[in-house]
């Protein structure tokens, strides 16, 4: 067997046209005076120029044989990848809008991802990798399961490091521009920076890289790396499926109980092989329940729960 993934060529160059669209749009709506014609077009064309990486970035050719698998990116052709089949340990399909998506997971990371959006075969890639033998993970593997964040998650992080930066440097770019600082730039730069540093400080002390690991759990602040909790499994008292219900999908979490008091709460949204994290821990949901983030905000804040 010999299979090459073949690209769909008309939705690639849909999700192009909508890039450049949404690109002329930014430009268009952020010119607000003359001055701010030069400054606009370069971060407009900044955007492109990222929007155009990521979107080449994903684009890569999957070469199934009978017992291996080769990833090449289409932008970087000599930055490729081989896998061994025998190496995956299970694959996960996902429904998307208009379409799904097949993951191939490799030491409990989502290694290879096979869109119907993106291949226009996909559906022969899909039976051609379904041979791949599930193995089972679980709190007694001798294999380490790390956590992988979602790309959707740091591009919030870099998005909202970025608007801080943007934010605080208000006087900065109006002293380059007209040679002078007035108080309201002073004023609007400490205002949006009280709205923008805590959420962006927020958003790296709720990241944390978790490893799972013989029966342990060990969890590492991104925000604070020197700072990390270790945690045997068989200590926790119980886990809670949470549900935040918002106004496009659901928010689902994780939590971890001793003592009435959560311990760690694992989202789903922060990470993108949530599934596999919740199957090595091992511990099953003794509940489901509904929380608003306020509701949430007393819990992390150490109030105790009743079961």
């Amino acid at each position: 067997m010999f299979l090459t993934s073949q690209f769909n060529s008309k939705g690639l160059w849909l999700e192009l046209v909508l890039f450049l669209v949404a690109s002329l749009s930014l430009m268009t709506v952020s010119i607000s005076s003359k001055r701010s014609i030069f400054v606009t077009i370069v971060m407009a064309g900044i955007i492109l120029l990222i929007a155009l990486f990521i979107w080449a970035f994903r684009l890569k050719t999957i070469t199934v044989t009978d017992q291996e698998l080769e990833v090449k990116h289409s932008c970087l052709p000599f930055w490729k990848r081989y896998f061994r089949l025998a190496e995956f340990d299970s694959y996960i399909i996902e429904e998307e809008e208009n379409g799904e998506s097949l993951y191939l997971l490799h030491q409990g990371k989502r290694a290879v991802k096979l869109s119907s959006k993106i291949y226009e075969n996909y559906a022969e890639l899909k039976e051609a990798l379904s041979s791949i033998e599930v193995k089972e993970w679980g709190a007694d593997t001798n294999r380490a399961v790390d956590s992988e964040f979602a790309k959707s998650h740091i591009f919030g992080i870099v998005l909202w490091f970025l608007l801080s930066l943007l934010v605080v440097a208000t006087p900065v770019a109006e002293y380059i521009v007209d040679g002078q600082v007035t108080m309201k730039s002073y004023f609007i730069s400490l205002m949006c920076g009280l709205l923008f540093l805590p959420i962006l400080f927020y958003l790296l002390f709720s990241s944390k890289r978790i490893t799972i690991w013989r029966g342990h759990l060990e969890a590492r602040s991104l925000l604070c790396p020197w700072k990390v909790g270790y945690y045997a499994l068989d200590d926790f008292d119980y886990a809670l499926e949470v549900i935040t219900p918002t106004q496009f999908q659901d928010e689902k979490s994780l939590w971890l109980f001793r003592d009435k008091k959560l311990v760690l709460s694992i989202p789903q949204s922060i990470y993108a092989n949530y599934d596999v994290l919740e199957h090595a821990i091992g511990i099953v949901p003794s509940n489901s329940v509904k929380m608003t983030y306020l509701q949430k905000l007393k819990y992390h804040l150490g109030k105790t729960i009743d079961i």
